[in-house]
């Protein structure tokens, strides 16, 4: 009977110790997931108030082959206190997307380089013509025929 209430306070005794044990180790990786997850929202390129606008399709012919026509839909990442005047930025940046499109050969456009460095483009003249609200244009479709 020693023997058996003995038996059941080291079983007792090593699911305690195991139970802290895995206690332990979840409050670690917890905390440790948080510190990651910290750091990575103190790198971000863009605040958290960044918001995803799409912009119409944009529809025009490449400067060469004459016969070359191109349709690209994108959004941009915008800071979200430029609320009232979203509309008047979308126009002025598709006007000047589709300004800067016109001006391009089917060339500059081959291979994953060149879509790198649309993107790039567009990226840099939306940033210009917003004055910095705008983070980034994503590339949804481009499509040349």
């Amino acid at each position: 009977m020693a023997a058996l209430f003995l038996l059941t306070l080291v079983g007792a005794g090593a699911g305690a110790i195991f139970a802290k044990y895995l206690v332990d180790y979840t409050e670690q990786e917890v905390q440790g997931r948080l510190r990651k997850q910290q750091t990575y929202s103190e790198t971000l390129p863009f605040t958290l108030s960044t918001r995803l606008q799409k912009l119409d399709p944009l529809v025009t012919n490449l400067a060469s082959p004459k016969d070359a026509w191109i349709r690209v839909h994108a959004s941009v990442l915008l800071e979200e206190e430029t609320e009232g005047e979203v509309g008047l930025l979308r126009k002025k940046v598709e006007d000047d997307f589709l300004g800067y499109l016109r001006t391009l050969t089917l060339s500059h456009l081959e291979g994953g380089v060149g879509l790198q460095h649309l993107k790039e483009d567009l990226t840099e003249r939306a940033k210009t013509r917003s004055k910095g609200k705008i983070h980034e244009v994503i590339l949804e479709s481009v499509v040349i025929q």
